[in-house]
């Protein structure tokens, strides 16, 4: 009975994830936004009240993301394009611009994992291919930590506990292998925080779920902490001032890791902004590269502060949806990726959404052996570890390769190492 439960909830999520494919294909189609994006001039943003001076202009329905970004509703009596000509003759704004959607890039696959049997089989301190062997009962369908050398990585460190964002579908605090794991959960005003989609929290769970606890999955940063913040609605939909707005958050909470498992087609300003100000800010962003499946550069992954994933399956082959083009930095598997789940526990998903998240599983760990290392050196490192696929060197299908997790962190390790001979050297010339 419990069984043949879980398969037709399995069902109806399949259903309902299809349904959501198409509203987001409608959605990229469509161009009758609701909202406006607008980045006020300097002048405009150093006053303490401008939403006063915009409604003085008539501009009503104004909302403030940030220090200079502001969200305008539509005029429905007048065309996208007059309100737009309106806004920029005012003489207020640098940018004004649609605000675009972005939609989750994933789907779901329903599967039951194949348990250890950790009364027959203790699994504690077991070595796998000479590395650490959690003893989680879902570890064996984790093909993918092998892959990406994770496994090995562990020998190195497990990780610290530093903060990783995840701006998504909310994350399911309560699940058994996320308790006590997310400090702080985010979202818009009168929000509900629940993960309704079961897309955050699978992501939670391949960065940080707990670990060695003979209970469920692996996480690949053990000891990691994740601030959950929620950014979509129950479609999987979010704004482009949604995700402006979460790097605020993501900086005031001070995580110096963040994951945006969305993306869209459309170029936009506010959002590039808002990604070199988080980058500035010393947050290292990893971004989906979208499951288009064609050759389009997909945003936030297309802009220099966000490291762009694609998907490959278990033998290094790019996934058919996964999109191409020159936003593409890494690739990491993505084929059925055996994870947490708010609506079954654990459950199989795909697409670059859950390909992404690897990176960040491994930048935590980089983060706990290097604390000190630029956004630059980070992704630096992430290349020069990464093995090449495809053509030699970059190329739009691999970017820069498979990431590999294990030399990733040696390579962060001897940055340390340099950087400590670098001091003492510098005290001696000092101190004589």
């Amino acid at each position: 009975m419990e069984h043949l439960r879980k398969y037709l909830i399995g069902i109806l999520c399949a259903i309902f994830l299809c349904s959501i494919a198409l509203i987001n294909a409608l959605a990229k189609e469509n161009s009758d936004y609701n909202s406006l994006i607008v980045i006020a001039k300097e002048g405009l943003a150093d006053l303490k009240r401008p939403e006063g001076l915009l409604k003085h202009r008539g501009i009503t329905g104004i909302h403030k993301v940030n220090k200079n970004t502001y969200v305008v509703l539509r005029n429905e009596s007048k065309s996208l394009e007059e309100q737009i000509s309106e806004l920029k003759a005012s003489n207020l704004f640098k940018t004004v611009e649609p605000n675009y959607t972005l939609t989750i890039d994933s789907e779901r696959i329903y599967t039951e994992v194949s348990h250890y049997d950790s009364e027959d089989d203790d699994l504690s301190n077991q070595k796998d291919d000479n590395s650490i062997k959690p003893n989680d009962q879902g570890y064996a369908s984790q093909y993918y930590l092998k892959q990406i050398n994770a496994n090995k990585a562990w020998d190195l460190t497990t990780g610290d506990s530093n903060l990783v964002a995840v701006l998504d579908t909310g994350v399911d605090a309560d699940h058994p292998d996320l308790v006590g794991k997310v400090i702080g959960r985010v979202g818009k005003e009168s929000e509900d925080l629940t993960d309704n989609i079961s897309h955050g929290t699978g992501i939670a769970g391949l960065i940080a779920a707990h670990t060695n606890n003979h209970e469920g999955i692996a996480g690949i940063s053990w000891n990691t902490m994740i601030l959950s913040i929620k950014i979509t609605d129950d479609f999987g939909q979010a704004r482009v001032s949604d995700v402006v707005s979460a790097l605020e958050d993501v900086y005031t909470h001070d995580a110096k890791i963040a994951q945006i498992s969305l993306s869209t087609n459309q170029y936009s300003q506010a959002l590039e902004e808002a990604i070199k100000l988080a980058e500035s800010r010393g947050i290292f962003i990893i971004s989906t590269g979208g499951n288009s499946g064609i050759n389009e550069v997909r945003y936030p992954a297309g802009f220099d502060g966000a490291l762009g994933v694609g998907a490959v399956n278990e033998f290094n082959e790019l996934e058919s949806y996964s999109s191409k083009g020159n936003h593409i930095t890494l690739v990491a598997p993505g084929a059925s990726i055996y994870t947490t789940s708010s609506l079954f526990d654990y459950e199989a998903q795909s697409g670059t959404s859950f390909a992404a998240p690897q990176v960040a599983g491994a930048v935590a760990l980089i983060r706990s052996v290097a604390p000190n290392l630029t956004c630059q050196e980070i992704r630096d490192i992430l290349i020069d570890s990464a093995k090449d696929l495809g053509a030699l060197g970059q190329d739009e299908q691999f970017g820069y390769g498979l990431l590999n997790t294990k030399k990733a962190v040696e390579l962060a390790q001897e940055s340390t190492i340099e950087e400590e001979q670098t001091e003492l050297v510098k005290s001696w010339v000092i101190r004589n």
